[in-house]
């Protein structure tokens, strides 16, 4: 199942929720209640581009690791 993000435009509330494909979307902020709060693009990356993308930083400036 998917993992979504969301970020409420009546109070600045970011949260998550796990919804399947089938499934409506988030209707209400868990904050404040308001309704349909707008879903934000989350960058997604995997756990083996994590680590090749670390492994570059570190050749590149290592001293970021220390």
């Amino acid at each position: 199942m998917p993992l979504y993000q969301y970020e409420c435009t009546a109070c600045g509330h970011l949260f998550e929720t796990i919804e399947g494909l089938r499934d409506d979307p988030c209707n209400r902020c868990p904050a404040c209640g308001a309704a349909r709060p707008p879903r934000i693009v989350a960058p997604f990356r995997t756990v083996g581009w994590s680590s090749f993308l670390d492994g570059m930083e570190k050749r590149v400036n290592p001293g970021k690791f220390k």
